[in-house]
């Protein structure tokens, strides 16, 4: 989820799925509040980026599991 910054008005946006969606808010959020104008100091907030790490415990050993049944099928049939 993006979300849109201004920290001039000190508002940010409601959280938007798509990039432009996020384009969408800030240039309506500058033509109605600076008449077009970029503020200075805006931001765009993006998602923390996806770590294995951050996957609960069982998730985790689910996915190892996963992972190594179909290494251990590769190389059976590679064999």
């Amino acid at each position: 989820m993006y979300r849109y910054r201004c920290t001039q008005c000190r508002t940010t946006s409601p959280p938007v799925l798509t990039r432009s969606a996020l384009a969408q808010e800030r240039q309506s959020h500058r033509v109605i509040k600076h008449g077009g104008h970029v503020p200075d100091g805006e931001q765009i907030v993006e998602p923390e980026r996806f770590s294995f790490f951050d996957l609960p415990r069982e998730q985790k050993i689910a996915g190892t599991l996963m992972i190594a049944v179909l290494v251990v099928a590769l190389l059976v049939r590679a064999l």
